[in-house]
């Protein structure tokens, strides 16, 4: 079992890992801002300023033995993810260098693409479209060659949902098409306790997937989610359909971990 966890990109997620973590472990989180290292320190977490690219040695003092959880997304304004992809191999290469025990690495579902209509296992071929998904799935691949000398874990997540965190929101009111397409989206209260066995017991030394277990038309989800939070409906083209899309298959994940999801069923996250 883990005694140190350092979070590398302490953002939204971060914030409700490290607080389920906190008197588990002992704590470390990177930010870039001077006044959230301030914040972290109040909270009893050790902060370090860091931004991808930056020299790794405050950062690499705390990771002999630790476990890194890798949770730096390139951004969606970040145009230069050629950069990002070498930033992110070398933190890796650096904290191998630093004796890490652990490397959790949060990756995404869209290493898929979005041209499969099949349902996609923890052991399907990946078929990333985007930049942002080519270059996760570059780390990942990168991590898993890294096997043998560092666990490592890799963690693919579905759309995130949380109490203050729906899609819904930014699709209010809005005017769109594949009303058919399936969703595939977690809740963060089922990240936390996913994440906090991955960190705090035996290292999976695999990929796994964290994904709700039903996957309803977003042109039915998206309206009833906005009609549940009092917003403006989106409205949807070809909601009738046969359903498209790829489902995101995280059963047996969900069954390595020992947990039921609370937000197994979409329709509760709203």
């Amino acid at each position: 079992m883990t005694q140190k966890v350092v979070i590398s990109g302490y953002g939204w997620l971060a914030g409700y890992i490290g607080k389920a973590l906190t008197g588990k472990v002992s704590i470390v989180g990177t930010t870039r801002s001077q006044q959230k290292r301030l914040a972290l320190k109040e909270q009893g977490i050790t902060a370090i300023e860091y931004a991808l690219g930056d020299d790794t040695s405050a950062l690499c003092n705390h990771l002999p033995n630790a476990t890194l959880l890798l949770n730096i997304p390139p951004g969606r304004r970040n145009t230069d993810l050629a950069s990002f992809t070498d930033n992110m191999l070398q933190l890796v290469d650096a904290a191998i260098s630093a004796n890490v025990a652990h490397i959790v690495f949060i990756s995404t579902t869209s290493v898929y693409g979005d041209a499969t209509n099949e349902v996609v296992t923890e052991v399907s071929t990946t078929q990333p479209q985007t930049a942002s998904a080519k270059a996760h799935v570059t780390i990942e691949d990168y991590l898993l060659s890294k096997r043998g000398q560092v666990d490592i874990s890799i963690v693919r997540l579905a759309g995130l949902v949380g109490p203050d965190r729906h899609p819904a929101r930014s699709l209010s009111g809005r005017q769109l098409d594949a009303g058919n397409k399936r969703i595939n989206l977690v809740h963060v209260h089922d990240i936390v306790p996913a994440l906090t066995t991955i960190i705090c017991n035996t290292p999976l030394n695999d990929t796994i997937h964290l994904c709700s277990l039903s996957h309803p038309k977003r042109g039915i989800y998206y309206v009833d989610a906005a009609k549940a939070m009092n917003i403006d409906a989106p409205h949807f083209s070809d909601t009738e359909a046969p359903p498209v899309g790829k489902v995101i298959d995280a059963s047996k994940s969900w069954a390595r971990l020992n947990i039921t999801p609370l937000y197994g069923d979409p329709n509760r996250m709203f």
